[in-house]
C-alpha cells in the first residue's frame, strides 16, 4: 500500500512538472502570395472622391510591387480626373493619367480590418491636362495618397477567423513584406 501511495505521489509531481516545462507557444507566420495580395487590394477599388469642390478623382487598376527592403507595397493606379465646380465649367474634359505610391500596413483590432499606412505619393501624372489644372492637381495629388488613402482598408479579418486564431491562442502581430508577398505574424496571447 505505501508503494501505492508513493507511485500515485510522484506521478501526481511528476505530471505537475511537466505542466509547469511546457514550452510557451511560438509565434508562427501566415505567408500570402502576391497574386493573392493582388487580389484583395483590387477589391478596394475603385476609389473615387471629389476633392476640395475643385476635381472629381477616381482610382482604379492597381499594380503591385513589394519594397521587401523598406517592408512597403509599391501601387501603381490609373487616375481620372474631370473638373467641377468652377473648374469644371471652364473644361468639361475627362482627364486620364496615372498615380504611384507606396505604403505599409498594419492590423486595426477595431474592426479587424488591415489597412495602409505610412501612405507616400511618388508620381503623378494626369496626360493632356490644360495649365490651368495642372497646378491644382499637383497640390491635391498629395492630399489624395496621403489624407484619402491614409488608413484606407485593403482587406477585413472575418470574425470566424478572429476566434479561430483566439482560440489557437494567437492574435495577429507584425507585417513583413517579402519579395514575393506579405508574412504575416501570429503572436501568442498572453496568458494572465
Amino acid at each position: 500500500m505505501r508503494r501505492l501511495v508513493l507511485a500515485a505521489s510522484f506521478a501526481l509531481i511528476a505530471t505537475s512538472l511537466i505542466g509547469c516545462a511546457t514550452p510557451r507557444p511560438q509565434p508562427k507566420t501566415l505567408n500570402i502570395s502576391q497574386e493573392r495580395l493582388m487580389r484583395l487590394i483590387s477589391g478596394q477599388f475603385p476609389f473615387n472622391s471629389k476633392m476640395l469642390e475643385v476635381l472629381d478623382v477616381g482610382v482604379s487598376s492597381p499594380k503591385i510591387s513589394f519594397d521587401a527592403a523598406n517592408n512597403r507595397i509599391n501601387t501603381s493606379l490609373d487616375l481620372n480626373v474631370v473638373g467641377s465646380g468652377i473648374v469644371g465649367l471652364l473644361t468639361k474634359r475627362e482627364y486620364k493619367g496615372g498615380i504611384d505610391l507606396s505604403y505599409g500596413l498594419r492590423f486595426e483590432p477595431s474592426d479587424n480590418s488591415v489597412r495602409m499606412t505610412d501612405v507616400k505619393l511618388n508620381k503623378l501624372n494626369v496626360d493632356g491636362a490644360p495649365e490651368l489644372m495642372e497646378r491644382p492637381i499637383s497640390r491635391l495629388g498629395v492630399a489624395l495618397a496621403q489624407k484619402l488613402l491614409a488608413d484606407q482598408v485593403l482587406y477585413k479579418v472575418s470574425a470566424q477567423d478572429m476566434e479561430a486564431a483566439k482560440g489557437w491562442g494567437y492574435k495577429p502581430g507584425a507585417f513583413k513584406i517579402a519579395p514575393t508577398g506579405l508574412a504575416i505574424t501570429l503572436d501568442p496571447i498572453e496568458k494572465k
